[in-house]
């Protein structure tokens, strides 16, 4: 085995250590190898000497390049020294940054809690009004009920308030006005059916009062559209009926008539 000095590349090109430096080097192999050959002796021999001449090769760079090692040492603790400052400066910045996302989630916080308990409060505010609203247009309701056909479009207006204060709520489930609601419910029936027969009797004696009432009472109710189309259907239906009854028996009058000038003619003749 020769020496080489202080060139670790020729050291390492010799064929001695071209097998150990080999990416596919198989410790096991080796060995293996070593004992079917039965030079354990020889092998351990040169593995000692190539050892110690690593040893000295090592040796002998690390003497060679000391000023170099020497100043990478230094730019290493140097290089520690200024991660370590940067850590600390980290750890400082996430400090900072944790205080003030405490000071500004904390109120954040409050301020969705208030603005929720606001919102709901303004929700309950709202259902309160409507609830005594309701009380108070269903007790005035069941007045202008007995008043009969006289305050008929007055019901009908309280109606349509009551049908407005009941839009976008559910008020369902609420017992302080459980019967209200029910009345309602009873009074717009009884008050439509009102209307429709006050309608009915002033297009038949064609009194205009109790027509202009029956359609005021419709339009408080907010169904006057659908109530003039199915009056003014309901007419044209029977109107065509009238007409096609008329030139039936208008044809039947006439044909009789030919009948007897023809019997009349032939007598005379």
């Amino acid at each position: 085995m020769e020496d080489h000095g202080s060139s670790p590349d020729g050291l390492l090109s010799e064929e001695w250590y071209v097998d150990f430096v080999s990416e596919q080097f198989d410790v096991k192999a080796y060995t293996a190898q070593a004992i079917q050959q039965a030079l354990i002796s020889e092998q351990l021999a040169r593995l000692a000497q190539g050892i110690s001449q690593l040893d000295k090769e090592l040796h002998s760079q690390v003497v060679a390049r000391h000023e170099d090692l020497l100043a990478q040492a230094t730019g290493i603790e140097s290089l520690e020294g200024v991660l370590h400052m940067m850590q600390t400066r980290i750890s400082a910045l996430k400090a900072a940054v944790e205080r003030i996302r405490s000071k500004i989630l904390d109120p954040y916080n409050k301020m969705v809690a208030r603005i929720t308990q606001l919102s709901r409060l303004q929700m309950a505010c709202d259902l309160l009004r409507r609830i005594i609203r309701i009380l108070y247009l269903s007790k005035r309701l069941q007045g202008q009920l007995e008043g009969g056909s006289r305050e008929i479009s007055k019901a009908a207006q309280s109606l349509n308030e009551l049908d407005y204060l009941s839009q976008g709520v559910d008020l369902s489930g609420m017992e302080v006005i459980e019967n209200e609601l029910l009345l309602i419910s009873r009074a717009r029936l009884e008050v439509e059916n009102q209307a429709q027969r006050l309608l009915e009797q002033g297009m038949e004696i064609q009194n205009p009062t109790q027509v202009g009432t029956a359609l005021q009472v419709f339009h408080n109710l907010g169904a006057l559209r659908q109530t003039v189309l199915s009056v003014v259907e309901a007419h044209h239906t029977r109107l065509r009926e009238h007409i096609c009854s008329a030139l039936e028996l208008r044809g039947l009058t006439q044909t009789h008539t030919r009948v007897e000038t023809t019997a009349a003619i032939a007598i005379t003749g």
